[in-house]
C-alpha cells in the first residue's frame, strides 16, 4: 500500500469561486484517500466548509507578507509537497517551498493574457492545468516553455448534486407559478461572466412570445450584481410581468439547478448542473460554447465549458433564442441526453478520481512510483 501524503495547498482567498471550490472537493477526496491536507489562506467565506473537507487551515492576515511567521508551524507538520493554485499565489508557494526546502507544484486555474505570461516567474517544473484550453493558453516560449504540463480535471460532489432533488421550497422563494418553466443561470457575476447574464435578458422577451410561462432565474454574486440588478428591474418594468428574477447568492444552488427547465453555466457549475441531470448550455468568460449533449461534452470540457480557451461565438441574444427555442420543444428528449452526461460525470469526473489523479501528480513529483499517466 502507498504512503500517504501531507500535502499543503495554497490559496490566497476561501471565497466564493471555482477554484475555492475545487480546493475544498480536493482536500475531500485526498483526505478520504487517507492524506493529510493543509491549506495556507487568508481565509473567507468558505473556510468551514475547508475544515469539514478535512483540511487543517493555516490562517494568515496577508498571503504576500505574513506566511514566513508560519513556517514553523508548517515544519512541524511535515509537509511533503508545497502545491499553489493560480498565478497569485504561486509566488508565495514558490518561496514558501523554498524556505520547507520540498517541492513546489502549481495549477493553473483560467487564462491569462500573454503579456502578463510573459512577466511571470514562478512556474513550477512541471505544472497542472485543469483543460486543454488552459494548456494551450500557457504553452509557447514566453509562457511554461518546455516545461512538462500535466492535463487534471475538475471533480464534482455527486453526492450533493444529484438529480432529483425537490425544489419546490426554491419554487416558492422565487414565487414561481407551478408550472411555470425556468432558465436557471447560475454564476459569479464578474466582468464576461456577467455579458451571458445581459445576453439572456434581452433573450428573454423574444422566447416569451413563444413560452409565456417562461422565466429566468440569475443565482449568484459578484462585482457585476448592481447592473444585472438593474436590467432585471428594467426587463420587468417593460414586460408588465415578473419573469426575471435576480435570487442572488445561495448555499442550496443544488436545488435551484434541479428547478430549471435548462441550465445556464461556465466551468465547475456547469458540471455541476450536468451532473443534477439538467440540460445545460455552457456560456461563460470566454464566449458561447452551447447546448452540451453526450457527444460534444468532451469538446466542452476541453474549453472548461466556456470559461478557458476560444469558444466557437460570442455571448448573444440571438444565439440563446436559436439554441433555447428546440431544447424547450422537446425537453423529455434534452432530459434524456441530460441523464447520459449525468452518468459519465459519475463515473469519470467526481471527487475521488479527481483525487487519485492529483495524487498521482504528486507521487511523480515526489519521485515515488506512480501509474501509466504522464504529463503532456
Amino acid at each position: 500500500m502507498d504512503a500517504p501524503l501531507r500535502i499543503l495547498l495554497v490559496n490566497r482567498h476561501l471565497n466564493i469561486g471555482g477554484v475555492e471550490t475545487y480546493l475544498c472537493r480536493l482536500a475531500a477526496g485526498l483526505t478520504a484517500r487517507g492524506h493529510t491536507v493543509g491549506l495556507l489562506t487568508e481565509g473567507g467565506r468558505y473556510e468551514d466548509w475547508a475544515m469539514q473537507s478535512g483540511a487543517t487551515l493555516h490562517k494568515i492576515g496577508s498571503l504576500k507578507q505574513d506566511w514566513p511567521r508560519v513556517l514553523p508551524a508548517l515544519r512541524t507538520a511535515g509537509y511533503q509537497l508545497i502545491h499553489a493554485h493560480n498565478y497569485n499565489s504561486a509566488r508565495t508557494g514558490r518561496r514558501l517551498a523554498g524556505a520547507l526546502g520540498r517541492p513546489y507544484l502549481m495549477s493553473v486555474h483560467g487564462p491569462r493574457p500573454r503579456l502578463k505570461q510573459l512577466f511571470f516567474r514562478d512556474w513550477s517544473r512541471e505544472v497542472v492545468v485543469m483543460s486543454e484550453g488552459d494548456r494551450d493558453n500557457i504553452r509557447w516560449w514566453g509562457g511554461a516553455g518546455g516545461r512538462p504540463i500535466a492535463l487534471s480535471f475538475y471533480g464534482i460532489d455527486t453526492q450533493r448534486f444529484r438529480p432529483g432533488l425537490d425544489s419546490s421550497f426554491q419554487r416558492t422563494v422565487a414565487a414561481l407559478p407551478d408550472h411555470a418553466r425556468a432558465l436557471v443561470f447560475v454564476s459569479r457575476f464578474s466582468n464576461r461572466k456577467a455579458d451571458v447574464g445581459h445576453a439572456l435578458l434581452h433573450a428573454l422577451p423574444l422566447l416569451r412570445r413563444r413560452w409565456p410561462d417562461l422565466h429566468l432565474l440569475l443565482v449568484g454574486e459578484g462585482p457585476e450584481r448592481p447592473r444585472l440588478e438593474a436590467h432585471v428591474a428594467s426587463l420587468n418594468e417593460k414586460s408588465g410581468a415578473v419573469c426575471a428574477h435576480f435570487i442572488g447568492p445561495r448555499s442550496d444552488v443544488e436545488h435551484w439547478m434541479n428547478l430549471g427547465s435548462v441550465c445556464i453555466c461556465t466551468a465547475n457549475t456547469a458540471l455541476e448542473a450536468m451532473a443534477c441531470g439538467r440540460p445545460t448550455i455552457a456560456a461563460g468568460r470566454t464566449g458561447y460554447f452551447g447546448p452540451v449533449a453526450p457527444a460534444n461534452f468532451e469538446a466542452a470540457r476541453a474549453l472548461c465549458f466556456a470559461d478557458h480557451g476560444a469558444s466557437p461565438a460570442a455571448n448573444s441574444a440571438e444565439a440563446f433564442v436559436r439554441d433555447l427555442d428546440p431544447i424547450l420543444s422537446n425537453l423529455p428528449a434534452a432530459e434524456r441526453a441530460a441523464a447520459e452526461n449525468a452518468a459519465l460525470i459519475e463515473s469519470r469526473y467526481s471527487i475521488g478520481p479527481m483525487a487519485a489523479d492529483v495524487e498521482q501528480i504528486y507521487r511523480r513529483q515526489l519521485g515515488q512510483t506512480v501509474g501509466t499517466t504522464s504529463p503532456l
